[in-house]
């Protein structure tokens, strides 16, 4: 059997999250319900910050960034 790419792999586990989420739901372990209207106004607001800096390479140095930023502030009240 010839190994499989990475792209197939990934498309391997994506497909049995799916299906280990269908047998929650079906067996009523995990319940998928509509947003509130505060949630989908809430996340929107989220969104449309994102959307302004729609490059991912952007929100994942700003990521990176503000995880060091906690980090450094932990650190400083610990002294």
């Amino acid at each position: 059997m010839p190994t499989k790419t990475q792209r197939e792999r990934e498309a391997e586990q994506r497909k049995a999250k799916l299906e280990r989420i269908q047998e929650q739901v079906d067996d009523g372990s995990l319940v998928i319900r509509k947003m509130t209207k505060g949630e989908r106004e809430r996340f929107e607001r989220a969104r449309e910050d994102r959307a302004e800096s729609a490059d991912p390479r952007d929100r994942k140095r700003a990521a990176a960034a503000a995880r060091a930023k906690t980090r450094a502030r932990a650190r400083a009240t610990q002294r």
